[in-house]
C-alpha cells in the first residue's frame, strides 16, 4: 500500500481520488451473517480482547507480558516499530484456539467459510476480473491504500511529474527516486525519522525502489 505511477492515456480523465471502477468487483454483496468479515462471533470476541492485551504498551516494560503476548502472536513487539498489529491478534486468538482444542476452522463464520460474501452471488464474485485503466503515455500518481485511485493530474514527461510532486512539497531527491522507481510505501522510519509516501523513496536507492516494487 503507498503510491505509485501509472503509465495512462494523455487524455485520461478520471476524478481524483475516486476509485477506478475497474478495481472495484461489482458482485460484492457481504455475507449477512458475519457482514462481510468473514470470521465467527467467537473469534471476533476473542480478537477484540486479545488485541487490547497485544497493544497495550505495559508489554514495553514488563518482561512477563511480553513473553506472553510473543508467545501467543508468534512474534515480539519489538520486531516491529509499531508493536504488535492486528496480524498479530489474527494470530493470537488462532493460538488460543488451537491450545483449547477448538476444531479447525472455528475462526470462520460457519456460512460463507471465510469468503465473505454471500452465497448466491460467490461465482459471479470470484469470475469477476480486475481491468487496469487505458495504458498510454501519460505520467499519473496513484493512491493503492484504496483499491486504487488517481491523485494528480496526467503529465507529458516524467520530469514534467517530478516538478509537480516537488511543488506539492517532496523532496527533489524523493521525487525523482519515486517516478524512476514507480512506487512508494505508505511510510517508512528510517534513523528515528517517519517519512511518509513519496518522501521515504529519500531514503531508498533508485536499486530498492523497483525490488520493493517487484516484491
Amino acid at each position: 500500500m503507498g503510491r505509485e505511477v501509472k503509465r495512462v492515456t494523455l487524455d485520461f480523465s478520471w476524478p481524483l481520488n475516486d476509485v477506478w471502477p475497474g478495481f472495484l468487483n461489482p458482485h460484492y454483496v457481504a455475507c449477512p451473517d458475519c457482514d462481510g468479515g468473514g470470521y465467527s462471533a467467537s473469534y471476533n470476541v476473542i480478537h477484540e480482547h486479545i488485541g487490547k492485551l497485544l497493544w497495550d504498551r505495559r508489554g514495553d516494560s514488563d518482561a512477563h507480558v511480553a513473553a506472553v503476548t510473543s508467545f501467543l502472536a508468534g512474534r515480539s513487539r519489538r520486531e516491529s516499530f509499531l508493536g504488535h498489529d492486528s496480524i498479530d491478534s489474527y494470530s493470537a486468538a488462532k493460538k488460543l484456539g488451537e491450545l483449547a482444542g477448538l476444531p479447525d476452522g472455528w475462526h470462520l463464520c460457519s456460512t460463507c467459510k471465510g469468503d465473505a460474501v454471500r452465497a448466491d452471488v460467490k461465482e459471479a464474485y470470484e469470475a469477476w476480473e480486475r481491468s487496469d485503466p487505458p495504458t498510454g503515455d501519460g505520467w499519473q500518481v496513484w493512491e493503492t491504500v484504496s483499491e486504487g485511485s488517481p491523485i494528480s493530474p496526467v503529465f507529458e514527461t516524467s520530469d514534467a511529474l517530478v516538478t509537480w510532486l516537488v511543488s506539492e512539497g517532496y523532496s527533489h531527491a524523493a521525487a525523482s527516486r519515486f517516478v524512476e522507481g514507480g512506487w512508494a510505501p505508505s511510510m517508512l522510519m528510517t534513523g528515528g525519522v517517519m517519512l511518509n509516501d513519496i518522501e521515504s523513496c529519500a531514503a531508498m536507492s533508485p536499486v530498492s525502489s523497483g525490488e520493493e516494487k517487484k516484491a
